[in-house]
């Protein structure tokens, strides 16, 4: 029985990857027709590059001398991604997004994933001929509004980092992109010595299920709450990062705060980063 039932799984598993491919075929193929009439018109061709479908994902790129784009889709879903650019070493290539907030169609894009990649295809043709050109004027307008954005950002940064320094807290670096700053507060007991003090107390744990044949290391980046106030049961009280991920924490009961992990120290989960009591 057990054979049987193998057996049948791995014929599932088969029918199924034949399945998948065949599709990932079939929207590639789709995508070529979408995008003939613009290789056609504007002398683009289908780079010659060997590509993995993975995770269900399609992806062609057209290019010339002077543009690139790259049409990527998801087999089970209904989303295409439109990414075009400069066709030079290393050029950024922008969302198709991006140029219909500038150019807004008549008609929304929409329908199905084949539906959408004519669509996309047509709106291209009809709203972008000058960029298929190779025309660099919205590019550049782009990439000067990128440098714009990053330099509000850096600004914007430097405030909040003057200010968090005149209020006390204290600027702690970790492994896991973005400083973590801890927020002034008394020396705190160790762990054991509260939970002596309140055997009774609940644990908070982070865990992480697709992590949890391992130990991985944490960090706790933003508390919610601050000690000695009331949390409601499922009341988000933190923020925890990993090299992997970044998590919201959720209080298991309701009850009071009376001890927590700082922010920014490096600690093994699954693991308490708080006590309830």
């Amino acid at each position: 029985m057990a054979d049987n039932l193998y057996l049948q799984l791995s014929k599932g598993m088969e029918d199924y990857n034949e399945l998948t491919a065949n599709s990932l075929h079939y929207f590639k193929d789709e995508a070529r027709k979408a995008f003939a009439p613009i290789c056609s018109s504007f002398g683009l061709h289908e780079e010659d590059v060997t590509l993995t479908d993975t995770d269900n994902l399609f992806q062609v790129t057209f290019s010339n001398s002077k543009i690139r784009i790259v049409v990527t889709g998801i087999n089970w879903g209904m989303n295409t991604d439109i990414s075009f650019g400069v066709n030079t070493m290393d050029s950024y290539l922008y969302s198709i997004e991006q140029l219909i907030k500038a150019r807004k169609p008549e008609i929304p894009i929409a329908g199905s994933q084949v539906e959408q990649l004519f669509g996309y295809s047509h709106y291209l043709m009809t709203y972008a001929p000058d960029i298929l050109q190779g025309e660099p004027s919205f590019f550049n307008q782009q990439e000067a509004l990128m440098r714009q954005e990053k330099e509000n950002a850096r600004i914007a940064m430097e405030a909040e980092a003057t200010r968090k320094i005149s209020e006390g807290y204290l600027k702690i670096d970790t492994l896991f992109g973005e400083p973590v700053w801890r927020k002034p507060r008394p020396l705190l007991s160790p762990y054991g010595t509260i939970k002596d003090k309140f055997p009774n107390s609940i644990d908070v744990v982070f865990e992480d299920d697709l992590l949890c044949f391992e130990q991985y290391e944490a960090v706790v980046t933003n508390w919610k709450i601050e000690l000695d106030e009331i949390v409601i049961k499922d009341e988000v009280i933190c923020e925890i990062s990993t090299d992997k991920v970044l998590v919201e924490i959720v209080a298991p009961q309701t009850g009071r705060l009376i001890w927590l992990l700082e922010e920014g120290i490096v600690f093994k989960f699954p693991g308490p980063i708080a006590l309830l009591d």
